[in-house]
């Protein structure tokens, strides 16, 4: 077969190398498009193979942008920013993209082997914000607005989070690596996030009086709950040296109705009760990190906003309230609103994730309830109870923080909870770890109280990332822990 160089046409399709070469001199042509024409694909429209389908910029100069590209054909990718009269050149961005297989994309490019879809996260240094934004590739226009509307840091990080779910859904082998480019940026978000944010008081009553235990409860948005659970709680708090310190994250309602409510609520019971607005979501680690923080008590119970004690039952659950947790942590039983089980103590393990397509295998690791959904009801006696736990370990347990006993000043040497864990989920486990690394016992109280958390509930897209952010997180900062259960036995647990 015989192969052709069509020097000519070369020259006629690139003007600059005709006034250059000339129109015949072959070996010039020739020689150029070998050692650059080919790599820069000359004469091909990129536009065909590569497209920037959404871009996010918040006013503190992070960005995401995702898209998909033929890699066949374009196989250089330089992203640059033009903000105003600044240039901001990302450089060659191919190798710190997220890439993930897109069906859709690979049914019309034809290519089904390598992912075609990206995703890519960032944040610019010395930014400043204009009217005027343009993204460009290899040089070429690729998005533009003359009146951008810049994002709150917190419309951004939300939006951010739901575009990255399309790869949280996936399995967690095809996509574990991707945390790895993902996870810098998104923490850069949640700090700068984490940093506006503010508390005020709303409300106080009892500051004058004594205590030597606090119950911090943070909730997000929603207070619907609020009076309902104080009100099951007063039996136990009213005229007693303890207080109730309430943190809500985001809170959307009408202070001065909350106000009212919590005043008239003050007027019928005796209880020592502040509570603090955010002025954001602060997750529910630096929630409860601050409600700790302000508490007066020398013992720290944290409580969800959704815990109740079991009808008929309530002394024993409100035994946990005054016990002493000593230099250790201690949580409790928890049970469904339909009485069955949900978490009588967790356990972490490790599942091998695996992709052969990228060579990619490492552990990861989830945490499980012990227990969860058996037949064991809350209205069991104890005998059947304990029959229930007794392969529980009392060695190596993890307790949820939806309810907490522990004091103040191990609460604080340890740290608190770890804000580094993106709003919530795994940091429970993660403080439960470090306590047990640091010696101290974790324990699993008999007391019983109800949890009204939904089952099976479906989670928002944003949320979705959360979770899939901050497994990758836990499990790369606990994978050789010796505290994680041997994945052979995991099934005898369950």
């Amino acid at each position: 077969m015989k192969t052709t160089f069509l020097y000519r046409n070369y020259a006629e399709a690139n003007p600059d190398l005709a006034e250059l070469y000339g129109n015949d001199d072959e070996v010039a042509l020739r020689e150029h498009y070998e050692k650059y024409g080919a790599a820069e694909r000359r004469g091909v429209n990129l536009e065909d193979y590569l497209r920037v389908e959404k871009v996010l910029l918040s006013e503190e100069g992070h960005i995401c942008i995702s898209g998909w590209a033929d890699r066949r054909m374009a196989d250089s990718i330089a992203v640059t920013l033009v903000v105003g009269y600044t240039m901001y050149e990302f450089g060659e961005l191919r190798d710190r993209f997220c890439w993930y297989h897109r069906q859709d994309v690979a049914e019309v490019i034809g290519d089904f082997e390598r992912p075609s879809g990206y995703l890519f996260l960032a944040q610019i240094p010395d930014f400043r914000m204009h009217s005027e934004v343009m993204v460009l590739v290899n040089g070429k226009k690729y998005y533009e607005s003359k009146a951008m509307r810049w994002m709150s840091v917190q419309s951004f990080m939300s939006d951010a989070l739901s575009t990255c779910a399309v790869l949280a859904d996936r399995p967690v082998g095809t996509t574990m690596p991707l945390t790895e480019k993902l996870a810098p940026g998104f923490s850069q978000v949640w700090t700068s996030y984490l940093d506006r944010l503010s508390f005020t008081k709303l409300y106080e009553t009892g500051a004058e009086r004594a205590v030597d235990r606090s119950i911090v409860i943070t909730l997000y948005r929603d207070t619907t709950m609020l009076l309902s659970q104080l009100e099951t709680l007063a039996p136990a708090l009213a005229g007693q040296p303890v207080e109730v310190v309430v943190v809500a994250n985001d809170y959307t309602g009408e202070t001065h109705l909350l106000t009212a409510q919590l005043a008239a609520f003050s007027q019928l019971h005796d209880i020592c009760l502040s509570v603090h607005l955010c002025s954001g979501n602060s997750g529910f680690s630096a929630g409860n990190n601050y409600g700790a923080g302000v508490a007066r008590g020398e013992t720290l119970i944290f409580m969800n906003p959704d815990i109740f004690p079991p009808e008929g039952q309530e002394d024993q659950a409100f035994a946990f309230l005054t016990g002493d947790p000593g230099e250790g942590l201690d949580g409790a039983l928890l049970y469904y609103g339909d009485g069955s089980l949900m978490h009588s103590g967790m356990y972490t393990t490790s599942d091998q994730a695996v992709d052969a397509r990228q060579g990619f295998a490492e552990p990861v690791m989830r945490v499980e309830h012990y227990g969860k959904g058996l037949s064991l009801h809350v209205d069991d006696d104890d005998a059947t109870t304990e029959a229930a736990l007794a392969d529980v370990p009392e060695r190596g347990i993890l307790v949820t923080a939806a309810l907490w006993r522990i004091r103040k000043a191990v609460f604080q040497e340890m740290g608190g909870l770890p804000t580094d864990y993106i709003i919530a989920y795994y940091e429970d486990a993660d403080f439960c770890i470090k306590m047990l690394e640091a010696g101290r016992p974790v324990r699993l109280d008999r007391s019983r109280w109800i949890h009204m958390e939904g089952v099976g509930k479906p989670k928002p897209a944003m949320l979705r990332t959360v979770m899939w952010l901050n497994r990758a997180f836990y499990s790369r900062r606990f994978a050789a822990s010796p505290f994680a259960a041997p994945a052979a036995v995991d099934l005898s647990k369950l």
